[in-house]
């Protein structure tokens, strides 16, 4: 072989190792991501239940978004709809973003939300005005159960005007 092939050959040798090391490298961050985010869910799960938080839906892998970022910013973790609050653990910062019914006007789908396409979202209308967000599986049946929820605090509330706190799931583009 010439010289020019040579070089062009130890030039794609090390080409094709630095993509394979980068390879590596990008599979073990994610396999590393996948399992911190798996243990935390097992032990947020299991603090849950020994408080004797009863369950109605969840819990399950979400992806947090809020606007305004007045809750934080986002991130992945659990998402559970207790009989009292929808409870999101987060990861990344380890903590527990709590909204209770009583905050929560309705639960609708969006589209999209802050930025992000690819819907359904599931967007929470807090009494405050914020939106909260979440990427989830299903979020037609979080949106149901959550509105579901606020139809039965309302009518177990002695106060009429409650009663109009959750409207069916609505749409929102």
């Amino acid at each position: 072989m010439s010289e020019s092939t040579d070089s062009i050959v130890y030039s794609l040798v090390a080409c094709a190792g630095t993509l394979v090391l980068a390879l590596l490298v990008v599979t073990f961050v994610v396999s590393a991501t996948a399992r911190r985010i798996t243990l935390h869910r097992a032990r947020v799960v299991q603090a849950w239940k020994r408080q004797g938080m009863r369950f109605v839906l969840g819990p399950a892998h979400a992806n947090f978004l809020n606007r305004p970022r007045s809750i934080g910013s986002g991130g992945n973790g659990t998402l559970l709809l207790s009989a009292d609050a929808l409870r999101f653990a987060q990861v990344t910062p380890d903590r527990e973003i709590v909204i209770p019914l009583r905050d929560i006007r309705r639960a609708v789908l969006a589209r999209a939300f802050n930025g992000r396409r690819g819907g359904p979202f599931l967007i929470i209308e807090r009494a405050i005005g914020d939106l909260t967000g979440f990427q989830i599986e299903q979020p037609e049946r979080w949106a149901d159960a959550i509105n579901a929820a606020l139809a039965g605090a309302a009518s177990g509330a002695s106060d009429s005007s409650s009663a109009a706190r959750a409207p069916a799931p609505a749409t929102a583009s």
